[in-house]
């Protein structure tokens, strides 16, 4: 069985620990992205797959994120890497980014994901294989090997041709200047409403405490323990917040 769950959902963490608790056997958890227009994420690969092949011995919950205001300041994930384990910062996130198994409610290992739908599946199957008997071994023919870089064939590009000077002019004086590099567009300027998100016209009060939870939520020690580029990351929209607050607060005074 596949069970599918929206960020969108108020209820969605609440659901999530329900199924983890109350469901036997082999459990599959991932985070998928969703959005208009997109296959739904129990018809995608490796889930469909897997739910075809294995469905008898295996649930999954896809936890999906559609990128909608209702649920972009929440994180079912985390909190259930958290959860699972309270005194490893670093292995609940590896929990909730990667793909969970668990069986009785109990988590067992985790298979990162590759680049492909047909690689995850098929190191998937080797770690459920390693967890019950019901489910085989995936074909060790079939296991995916690493990746070559491509390396560009120089031999394969068309030759370049000079542009021939006229006679008694040397070449170095013939060339023409390269024209300078048009300047890049500036950036688009944010409304300081959605930055916050919240609706124009919102009191003055209620603007300030959307705006300190939002700092509260993005503060950088809160993710003091992650990797750089999240610290940068949390810098970067802690410092957008305020410059939104700022410019907010200067219209509503």
């Amino acid at each position: 069985m596949v069970h599918v769950l929206f960020f969108s959902d108020r209820q969605v963490r609440d659901k999530l620990f329900a199924l983890v608790d109350g469901t036997r056997g082999l459990l599959v958890i991932k985070g998928v992205r969703h959005g208009p227009g997109m296959t739904p994420p129990e018809q995608r690969e490796p889930f469909d797959t897997l739910e075809a092949s294995f469905g008898h011995a295996v649930t999954q919950v896809l936890v999906a994120d559609e990128g909608s205001v209702e649920g972009m300041w929440r994180d079912p994930l985390g909190d259930l890497g958290a959860r699972l384990y309270p005194n490893n910062k670093e292995q609940a996130y590896v929990a909730s980014s990667s793909y969970l198994l668990l069986e009785n409610g109990r988590p067992r290992a985790v298979v990162r994901k590759r680049e492909t739908p047909r690689e995850d599946l098929w190191y998937l199957q080797e770690a459920l294989n390693q967890l019950s008997p019901r489910i085989p071994p995936p074909d060790p023919a079939r296991k995916p090997g690493p990746r070559k870089a491509r390396v560009p064939n120089a031999s394969r590009r068309p030759p370049v041709s000079e542009p021939t000077p006229p006679r008694g002019t040397r070449a170095a004086s013939y060339a023409e200047p390269e024209p300078e590099p048009a300047p890049p567009p500036p950036p688009a300027q944010k409304d300081p409403w959605t930055i916050l998100g919240i609706a124009p016209g919102t009191s003055r009060d209620e603007a300030r405490r959307a705006f300190r939870t939002l700092v509260a939520q993005y503060h950088p020690d809160k993710v003091a323990h992650l990797a750089p580029e999240f610290q940068e990351l949390a810098e970067r929209k802690t410092r957008e917040l305020l410059q939104a607050w700022e410019q907010l607060e200067k219209s509503l005074s």
